[in-house]
């Protein structure tokens, strides 16, 4: 089994929910740094519903 530090996984559920907003149409009406804003406090608040699918996917490329 691989292991993956906790650190690690809590980067990458913020970095996968990051684009996921930021991919959608979230905050299109706000100016560039009032959305970033938003978007940064939607990931501190979030992150957390990204876990298994970030420890999944790090699982994975450390397999390989």
């Amino acid at each position: 089994m691989v292991t993956v530090r906790d650190e690690e996984i809590e980067a990458e559920a913020r970095a996968m929910l990051r684009e996921t907003i930021q991919r959608s149409g979230w905050y299109r009406s706000l100016p560039e740094e009032e959305r970033n804003k938003r978007i940064e406090q939607d990931v501190d608040q979030n992150w957390p519903m990204m876990l298994q699918e970030a420890r999944k996917r790090l699982e994975q490329r450390a397999g390989s």
